[in-house]
């Protein structure tokens, strides 16, 4: 696994907004040519992977959620890339 490049030129940044009671949780994925990180709130939680693995999670989380049903309401926007 990488390390966190130190500046994020080439990096591509999508980020979605998930509705609580409180307060929004966001989870982030940022991509490079070869490297991915996902982060699910504060930033404290980043995890580097490697493209592959990125599509094994992708794979694997998609498989996981064709049983639970329709996705919410909030997820029927496309996803933007983030200036951030």
């Amino acid at each position: 696994m990488s390390a966190v490049p130190a500046d994020n030129d080439g990096a591509r940044l999508f980020r979605i907004r998930v509705p609580g009671s409180e307060k929004s949780t966001a989870v982030t994925v940022r991509m490079t040519d070869d490297s991915a990180w996902i982060a699910i709130g504060a930033r404290h939680r980043r995890l580097p992977l490697t493209v592959p693995e990125a599509w094994a999670l992708f794979k694997a989380l998609a498989d996981a959620l064709d049983t639970a049903g329709e996705p919410p309401a909030f997820l029927s926007r496309p996803v933007k890339r983030d200036t951030k």
